[in-house]
């Protein structure tokens, strides 16, 4: 009879185990979970804002070379007579180098008209030209702003991807724990159940008077043990869950993972997933990582200061010519006789200023080098102290794989001795809580293999495609 029970619970444990399914439950992919999380997360929308601002920038530095027109009036009368009547207006076309050219009309009258402002009836027309001959002519501030602008749109391009790079990797670091509190909970789960039908068998067989009481007692202890176990491991997962929902985004809306969303039940490739297979063992090559790119951005900015703090090392030379004419639809209005012209001269003595602001500088492009090497060196040691990680967990996976399965064997085998009667439930629970612990084992070396997985991908700020 106790052959018999055993038997029949051995049967139940197979076909309860082999239906495992749970009903109504639907598979969440680490694909499906990453692409939620690029499309819908907002750092993402953040970090596409900051590549607008830069855009927004770059339209603003644009702006020095916009056309500009200009005028006024200015008046004044006083107890009926008009002491003067001032109207003027300029239309102004900068250049990429420092010559600005210029159009303009005025028409002056008044009876305490300065004479310098004096005009014909019609007004004066004027177009000319004002040339920055030293400081100023081949590079200045607009041609330094609109630059720079331009090297910060391209620089927070590669920061929008250094960012997105980050949320991906940290989102899957935490599916890779849901995972690992899944699994888990599932390995509790199972063996819970297969506590409680031995209970039954034992419990069964003893009321026969086939098995001692005390082994009703032993079994019982099992069942609560591992329902603790399990209490615990569902409260893991439970906040694994809710870390995950964190990352889970659609149009602006959090949502949270439903209990009846599960992972796949095979073991995901991680380094599939994140597009990282090809590159372990041959990943130390950094300088084109983006990091590095931002650093170098900073060098070509620092580049354009040193040039810019040179040039005002010149002295200021500002030439301006105007011809006038008062017909402008006469053929011959140019007349280089008539004109308005200047000169004006700057130059600090001893360029204390100047030279100041060029030694900074060049030592902040000294410090963005040193900044580089540095980057470089870390990153390298970095990338390499994972991809040991990632070979080391490998090994230890195959490891422990081993010893689950050679566990397993050792509780078939077991159970087969308690069939005959030669084995007891003490060394059955005993056997099993090795398989558990083998199990246990193999779920968390999996799960740092993952987490270093997705370290290297944070490492690496690869693109997620």
């Amino acid at each position: 009879m106790r052959k018999f029970i055993c038997l029949f619970y051995f049967s139940i444990f197979g076909v309860f185990f082999g239906n495992a399914q749970e009903k109504g439950s639907e598979i969440f992919t680490l694909q499906e979970f990453l692409a939620m999380v690029k499309r819908y997360h907002p750092i993402v929308a953040q970090a596409n804002l900051d590549l607008s601002a830069a855009e927004a920038k770059l339209l603003k530095s644009r702006g020095a070379f916009d056309p500009k027109l200009e005028g006024g009036v200015k008046e004044k009368n006083f107890k009926g007579t008009e002491y003067y009547s001032l109207w003027n207006g300029t239309f102004k076309i900068p250049t990429w180098y420092g010559i600005d050219l210029k159009a303009g009309y005025e028409q002056n009258e008044g009876y305490y008209l300065n004479p310098e402002h004096t005009t014909p009836d019609d007004g004066l027309w004027s177009a000319g030209v004002n040339v920055r001959l030293a400081q100023g002519l081949l590079y200045n501030e607009r041609m330094n702003s609109l630059k720079q602008a331009k090297i910060f749109r391209r620089q927070s391009e590669v920061e929008r991807d250094i960012q997105i790079n980050q949320v991906l990797a940290d989102a899957a670091k935490a599916y890779a724990d849901w995972v690992y509190y899944y699994q888990n909970t599932s390995v509790y789960g199972e063996f819970l159940d297969n506590a409680i039908i031995r209970f039954e068998g034992v419990a069964t067989s003893s009321r026969l008077g086939e098995t001692p009481a005390i082994d009703t007692v032993e079994t019982m202890i099992t069942v609560r043990s591992r329902r603790l176990d399990l209490k615990q491991a569902e409260l893991k997962l439970q906040k694994a869950k809710l870390a995950l929902s964190n990352y889970l985004w659609i149009e602006e809306i959090p949502i949270e993972l439903e209990d009846r969303m599960r992972p796949t039940p095979e073991i995901t490739d991680f380094s599939a997933v994140l597009g990282i297979n090809n590159l372990l063992g041959n990943a130390t090559e950094v300088d084109d990582h983006p990091k590095i790119q931002s650093l170098e951005f900073d060098i070509e900015a620092y580049d354009l200061d040193i040039r810019l703090r040179r040039n005002k090392l010149l002295p200021k030379i500002d030439v301006e010519y105007n011809f006038l004419s008062e017909e402008i639809d006469d053929p011959d209005y140019i007349n280089v006789n008539n004109y308005k012209a200047g000169v004006k001269v700057s130059f600090p003595l001893f360029l204390r200023k100047e030279r100041g602001d060029l030694r900074l500088a060049k030592v902040k492009r000294e410090q963005a080098e040193f900044k580089i090497a540095e980057s470089q060196w870390k990153l390298s040691n970095k990338i390499k102290a994972t991809e040991r990680e990632i070979i080391s967990l490998e090994e230890q996976s195959i490891i422990v794989s081993n010893i689950v399965n050679e566990s397993q064997i050792m509780v078939e085998a077991e159970k087969r001795l308690f069939e005959m009667g030669e084995s007891s439930i003490f060394y059955i629970n005993t056997r099993e809580n090795k398989l558990i612990d083998a199990i246990l084992k193999r779920n968390k070396i999996i799960n740092e293999l993952n987490l270093a997985t997705a370290k290297l991908f944070e490492t690496l700020r690869i693109e997620y495609d």
